[in-house]
C-alpha cells in the first residue's frame, strides 16, 4: 500500500504536468505523446513545435533550496531521457528533420501559484543523427 507521502508527491506529479501541458499548448505545442516508456527511460511529453519535434521533460520541485527544478536534472538523468529518445525515434516510420529536448520546469511554492519556465533546447545529443 502506497505511503502517503508516495500518494502525495504522485498528485503533485499529476498536476504538474497538467499545468506543464497547459503552458506547452498557450506556446503553439501540439502534444502528440505523454508518460511514453521504454525500458532505458521515459519521455515525459512528446510534442510538435512548428515543425520541430520536441521531447520534453517536465521536473517539478517544492523548493529551491537546492537550486530548483531545471537543477535537478542531472547527467543520469539527461542520459536516460536521450536512450528514450533514441527508442522513440527509432519507430517512426519518418523521421523528423528537426528534433529538441526542451524541459518544463515547475516550482511549487507554499502560497500561491507554482513558477513554470519554459526551456527550449535544454540539452542535445552530440552523437545523434535524427534523420
Amino acid at each position: 500500500m502506497p505511503s502517503d507521502r508516495h500518494t502525495a508527491r504522485q498528485a503533485l506529479g499529476a498536476r504538474s504536468e497538467r499545468l506543464a501541458a497547459e503552458l506547452l499548448r498557450s506556446r503553439g505545442y501540439r502534444i502528440i505523446a505523454k508518460n511514453v516508456r521504454f525500458p532505458v527511460g521515459e519521455l515525459d511529453a512528446v510534442a510538435w513545435e512548428q515543425d520541430t519535434l520536441c521531447l520534453i521533460e517536465i521536473r517539478s520541485v517544492s523548493s529551491s533550496q537546492w537550486g530548483g527544478a531545471l537543477a535537478s536534472i542531472t547527467d543520469r538523468k539527461r542520459h536516460r531521457i536521450i536512450r528514450a529518445a533514441r527508442w522513440y525515434l527509432n519507430r517512426l516510420r519518418t523521421k523528423p528533420e528537426s528534433v529538441r529536448f526542451d524541459v518544463v520546469g515547475i516550482e511549487w511554492h507554499e502560497a500561491g501559484r507554482p513558477t513554470l519556465e519554459l526551456v527550449q533546447g535544454a540539452f542535445d545529443d552530440e552523437e545523434a543523427s535524427w534523420g
